[in-house]
């Protein structure tokens, strides 16, 4: 299969999966990157600050334009990884889950940490914190649902 030149809408819905979980992965490396420059003083934080704006760039620049010429040549909704029951549908559709399941339980954590952590964190930084703690999960466990079943992969 080619990425950029699916034959298929399958092998489209497949490109547009994979572009999924590492476009979650890019955004979960800004919202961390975002968490650190809280903490990190003087150089470091402007250099944060820019490698956050050059990973906004490249999400818009590079990702965008791709979901568009895959949705746009092989059929516009027809091609939706989220609703098909194809086997990248069903590795978004766990991940998504497995995500929620890890934010709920780090905010669980989270909640019996109050006076050691939570009273010390600002609200903004606490919710970007997690917000990066739920796209990493969810780009990771998309990445090793999505392993074929003859690499030891979970989906059925």
């Amino acid at each position: 299969m080619s990425f950029l030149n699916p034959s298929s809408r399958a092998e489209a819905s497949d490109s547009l999966a994979i572009l999924t979980g590492a476009g979650t992965a890019l955004a979960g490396l800004i919202y961390a990157a975002k968490v650190v420059e809280v903490y990190a003083g003087g150089a470091m934080a402007t250099w944060l600050d820019n490698a956050q704006l050059a990973g906004g760039i490249a999400v818009l620049a590079v990702f965008l334009p791709l979901f568009y010429y895959l949705k746009t040549r092989f059929g516009g909704t027809a091609v939706n990884p989220w609703k098909g029951d194809d086997f990248f549908g069903a590795v978004l559709r766990r991940a998504a889950m497995t995500a929620f399941c890890a934010v709920m339980l780090g905010m669980i954590v989270l909640t019996t940490l109050d006076t050691l952590l939570l009273s010390r964190v600002s609200a903004e930084t606490l919710v970007d914190g997690l917000i990066a703690f739920a796209l990493f999960v969810f780009s990771v466990s998309f990445f090793v649902l999505g392993r074929s079943p003859g690499d030891g992969g979970a989906v059925e």
